[in-house]
């Protein structure tokens, strides 16, 4: 036999899982080999306390208060999306207007443009310092939301 089937065998053999000729194979190995039977009882060792460690039971209330977090946190991206997009085709569609009318002056356009280019550079300003800092900040971990 080689390495590997002898592997596959003793798994099996643990788990209880080999027909007699397989288990007889085995335990034939098992008695000609210090080191496999040394393996062996470390698998077993292994076996049996992963067994008596029970998973954590969470009950109902528990599960249903974490789907209604996520659901709460889905809905709530998704309402601020949805704000910031519209927010965002309101003052292009307003921009659009402003600056393509014949009606305005020229001088209330340039303050306008100013206006609106000195609030996109500000945030964008805002937005890197702030992704340049974010993984220096120490308090960014600890905080549980």
């Amino acid at each position: 036999m080689t390495e590997s089937e002898i592997q596959i065998l003793l798994m099996g053999y643990l788990d209880g899982e080999l027909d007699d000729a397989a288990r007889a194979r085995v335990e034939q190995a098992l008695t000609d080999d210090a080191e496999l039977r040394a393996e062996y009882e470390s698998m077993r060792r292994l076996a049996d306390v992963t067994a008596a460690v029970a998973a954590d039971d969470v009950g109902d209330e528990a599960l249903a208060q974490f789907w209604n977090d996520v659901y709460n946190r889905t809905e709530r991206h998704a309402a601020w999306i949805m704000l910031l997009l519209g927010l965002a085709g309101l003052i292009a569609g307003a921009c659009y207007f402003f600056f393509t009318s014949e009606r305005t002056h020229w001088g209330v356009k340039l303050a306008g443009a100013s206006l609106v280019l000195g609030s996109l550079l500000l945030l964008w300003s805002v937005w890197r310092e702030r992704q340049r800092l974010l993984p220096h900040d120490r308090y960014h971990r600890e905080v549980h939301r």
